[in-house]
């Protein structure tokens, strides 16, 4: 599928037989509504070189756990361990969302993933809250912007297919301005506090 702007979701050039976490025709309308205006962009999304969809089952194989291997630790799993955690997430309906990005010129490899989480709650006349995690872009794709495409898909997708009434993310202090340029920002008295149990 190609929007009129120009930017190639290639929809139908996926396998068939991918099982996706979550509904592929969701994205539909954000690829039709999505504006890239950075040429630098040009030749990679424009240009078909690279794919843009929701985690699939057998992307286990494309090298899905090693690009996260990028971001943090992740132990060992295997092809059980990723089936039995992709089935549970994908069984919390409307709440998973990876979006990943494959390389078509290099062995179909997963080279970006990003998630949006959505939490229900019974704040907000039972609204939903979105959170962006676990963004990351494969070492040799670094530079062509792929992260801002993540980034940016997910908050549109929050904010007009979850109706989400809030969204955040969790970052290191060097990529501050980074998510500012997509609108996030501290919001005062606000602070993040984490404890981590040794496993």
């Amino acid at each position: 599928m190609t929007a009129q702007n120009g930017f190639t979701s290639k929809i139908s050039d996926n396998n068939h037989q991918n099982e996706y976490l979550f509904d592929i025709n969701l994205l539909e309308s954000i690829f039709q509504d999505y504006s890239l205006k950075d040429s630098k962009l040009c030749g990679n999304i424009y240009d078909g070189k690279y794919i843009v969809r929701p985690l699939g089952k057998s992307d286990f194989d494309q090298g899905y756990i090693e690009l996260l291997r990028q971001l943090t630790e992740c132990g060992t799993i295997t092809y059980d361990d990723y089936e039995k955690r992709f089935s549970e997430l994908k069984e919390c309906s409307n709440t998973y969302y990876t979006v990943i990005i494959q390389d078509k010129n290099v062995d179909q490899r997963i080279v970006g993933s990003a998630t949006l989480v959505c939490e229900k709650k019974f704040i907000r006349q039972c609204g939903t809250r979105g959170r962006i995690e676990d963004v990351v872009v494969d070492d040799r794709c670094r530079g062509q912007q792929l992260g801002k495409v993540l980034v940016d898909l997910l908050t549109q997708f929050a904010r007009d297919k979850c109706d989400c009434y809030k969204i955040s993310l969790e970052c290191k202090d060097h990529l501050v301005n980074f998510y500012q340029k997509f609108g996030y920002k501290h919001e005062d008295q606000q602070n993040y506090l984490c404890r981590r149990f040794v496993t």
